[in-house]
């Protein structure tokens, strides 16, 4: 792997770099973050993952979350699959280190089968990374045109839709573009707002 591929989210990878302990890390990689609990559809997703490689196999896999009973179990099947060298643990993270991860990463992938909301990606489209998630639960509504989806109980269909976004700049260009004005729709202070709007005009209605 060239130097230039290597992770240097301020100058270089020395000691005292935030991303300093994580040397495996190097670009190109796709990346979660989040649990491993069963319904993440983690298992498939190593699967499709398979897949991706015999296309590229320069890529890595790197899941971010605590490590516990569902990411041990993770662990297992990835050497069940013989994918040890292609898929990055790193455990819990600082801030810091996640904001580096999202911004040096090709693509954030979300295969949930079942979401209440789905922040991590909004905040993988705040730091302009395209989202490649399910179609099932809330997601499309959630993401918009700013996502593009997959079945996420076909191992194929998964495969095929990261395989169709990792090898179309335009496409990833496109996405950016979307995810940026999709993540404003949910800002903070826009919900505040509205919140307010909404108190304004029950207090219209109490006067008249």
């Amino acid at each position: 792997m060239n130097q230039q591929n290597k992770i240097h989210p301020v100058k270089s990878c020395e000691a005292g770099s935030p991303m300093a302990k994580f040397n495996r890390v190097k670009k190109p990689y796709l990346l979660y973050v989040g649990n491993a609990y069963p319904h993440k559809n983690l298992e498939r997703l190593l699967q499709a993952f398979r897949f991706v490689l015999k296309e590229n196999p320069n890529l890595s896999l790197v899941l971010v979350g605590r490590i516990d009973y569902f990411y041990n179990r993770l662990q297992e099947k990835v050497r069940e699959l013989d994918l040890d060298n292609k898929i990055i643990f790193t455990d819990r993270v600082s801030d810091k280190i996640l904001d580096d991860l999202y911004k040096n990463a090709l693509v954030y992938i979300f295969p949930s089968l079942s979401e209440g909301f789905g922040l991590p990606g909004l905040e993988a489209m705040k730091q302009g990374l395209p989202v490649v998630c399910s179609n099932q639960g809330p997601l499309p509504e959630i993401y918009g045109r700013a996502a593009v989806y997959f079945n996420g109980e076909d191992i194929r269909e998964i495969a095929q839709t990261i395989l169709q976004v990792i090898s179309n700049n335009s496409l990833r260009e496109n996405m950016r573009k979307h995810g940026y004005l999709q993540v404003k729709k949910y800002s903070w202070q826009r919900c505040a707002q509205q919140t307010l709007d909404v108190y304004g005009e029950i207090l219209k209605k109490e006067k008249i």
